[in-house]
């Protein structure tokens, strides 16, 4: 078939960013779908009213077209220079990133597995290693939107970088949260966030002046302000704080009530934390036999009023039912579960043995999976998990779960799961282990990742079960991507490869887990190559 001829026309002005996601809208929801101008590029192909194609071709040459542009027809706006006159930066100390190193950052900042960088960068820092030059552009304008990116962004742009983000407006805000003495104007003119992070790193080096600089200004902050700085005080929080807390527990704005009541909460020598005690120790009672043993639970006889905000206790709240039971609830949750355990001198399993024998089994048993999470007890919460898992329970299912899943160690993490996998090792959606595992973020032991492998490789070569496991499989490998450590990429590779042909049905699933693997083991090699010239 003859080229067809193309021109170039004067046409309208080619805007590379906004054509592009035109065409990308086009192309994505068909040609011939949508009546949309295309798009030209620059590049106009002849009209050709019988060619039932036209349109098609058009799409093609301005994607051709746009692209070549989009990479060597940007005119560069110089950026504000927001320190004229200033000092040539000082030479580099830490070592760059090799050629792999580079390479694959590179990608990151183009857009493959972007999830990574954030790691990356952190691992960069832990390493001493910092961000090559030629890319520290690219990394500057990408974190530049990105807030999560400043931290650790900061930490390893070297002198070269940190010296090319004080020339630029737009980048300067990066460096607050890694400035050794945070700028007083930051505080009097920055954003909120700015504002945040100057007193979330003063907080680290002057507490108090920090507090009295929180304090002055709280009064006249709109609500939606005073939650972000007062979330700030999760840094040292400690005793001294708790004036200044208390006097916000009872705010108009239940946003800021629900950042005080927390850290009330974990604060030594909580105030508040014994109120609520005091409150809840006359609800729940161990009545004691000969033989037998038995928690008798009551709710609060009285109902919510408004001074109960003092005590941190809301009228509502999401993560209980019901208007009282809410309000014992709430006490649960805030009281160190530890605490119930020593007061009835029972162990966790017992306790909960108890608690679930009772009207209000399932409530309790929220209540103290919410505290274990807020007082970061990781004791308590395998505790809790393995009981709850050591057989059926006629319990409704746990919301925190995921929460406290969070709060186990790898090795906890390990030994809840391994039990479960012996127990039930065929696999399939309905088995019991599969939501645990799906919810943990923990990094898996390599024990745990190998009986995961071997029950995943059972099960898939079962052709007549696939059309009912396959999802459920799919989401597994997806998981294992972002929880199985590196380190592990050799063992999923060897054993898992062959279904990539054997099973079409999980192949992208299990692509991706083996590519991100691969991928993040060869960050992990980089971090240890030998510097690269700059």
């Amino acid at each position: 078939m003859p080229e067809p001829h193309s021109t170039t026309s004067p046409g309208p002005t080619v805007q590379p960013s906004a054509d592009w996601q035109r065409l990308l809208r086009v192309a994505l929801l068909g040609t011939r779908q949508i009546p949309d101008a295309l798009p030209t590029g620059g590049l106009t192909l002849p009209a050709a009213p019988t060619d039932p194609d036209h349109r098609e071709k058009q799409a093609l040459a301005a994607a051709g077209a746009l692209s070549l542009v989009r990479k060597a027809g940007y005119h560069f706006v110089p950026a504000p220079v927001a320190t004229p006159g200033a000092a040539p930066a000082p030479p580099d100390t830490a070592p760059p990133l090799g050629t792999q190193g580079a390479q694959l950052l590179q990608q990151l900042l183009e857009g493959t597995h972007q999830t990574l960088l954030v790691g990356f960068l952190e691992d960069m820092y832990t390493q001493g290693r910092r961000v090559p030059h030629a890319l520290l552009v690219p990394l500057l304008e990408l974190a530049r939107t990105r807030r999560e990116l400043h931290g650790p962004a900061a930490q390893v742009l070297g002198e070269r970088g940190t010296w090319l983000a004080k020339q630029h407006p737009g980048w300067l805000p990066m460096l607050v949260s890694t400035n050794a003495t945070p700028a007083s104007t930051t505080w009097e003119t920055g954003t909120t966030a700015e504002r945040a992070s100057f007193l979330s790193q003063l907080r680290s080096t002057a507490p108090v002046q920090a507090r009295e600089l929180l304090a002055a200004v709280l009064p006249q902050e709109p609500a939606k302000n005073q939650v972000h700085l007062l979330e700030t005080l999760r840094t040292g929080l400690s005793a001294n704080d708790m004036p200044l807390l208390e006097q916000y527990l009872a705010s108009k704005n239940k946003d800021v009530r629900l950042v005080v009541r927390p850290l009330l909460a974990k604060v030594p020598g909580s105030r508040l934390l014994e109120r609520v005690w005091q409150r809840a120790e006359p609800l729940i009672r161990l009545k004691t036999s000969l033989l037998t043993k038995k928690l008798v639970v009551e709710l609060p006889d009285q109902p919510w009023e408004k001074t109960w905000l003092a005590d941190g206790l809301e009228q509502h709240d999401s993560r209980f039912q019901g208007d009282r039971a809410t309000l014992l609830g709430q006490m649960l949750s805030l009281i160190p579960p530890q605490r119930w355990t020593t007061h009835f001198r029972l162990t966790t399993p017992k306790l909960l043995d108890l608690a679930a024998n009772t009207e209000w089994g399932a409530l309790l048993i929220s209540g103290w999976a919410e505290a274990a999470i807020l007082h970061q007890d990781a004791s308590w919460a395998a505790a809790l998990l393995e009981w709850l898992y050591e057989k059926p329970r006629k319990l409704p299912p746990l919301q925190a779960l995921g929460r406290l899943m969070a709060q186990l160690s790898p090795a906890q993490f390990t030994s809840l799961l391994l039990p479960l996998l012996a127990a039930a090792p065929n696999f399939s959606p309905e088995v019991r282990w599969l939501p645990v595992l799906l919810q943990g973020s923990a990094p898996w032991s390599e024990t745990l990742t190998r009986r995961v492998v071997e029950v995943l490789l059972e099960a898939l070569v079962r052709p007549e079960q696939l059309h009912r496991m396959h999802y459920a499989a799919s989401q597994l490998f997806e998981h294992m991507a972002q929880v199985v450590p590196a380190s592990q990429y050799v063992l999923c590779a060897r054993s898992l490869e062959p279904l990539l042909h054997d099973v079409p049905y999980v192949h992208n699933s299990l692509s991706r887990l083996l590519s991100t693997l691969h991928f993040r083991q060869q960050l992990t090699e980089a971090l240890t190559e030998p510097p690269g010239l700059d």
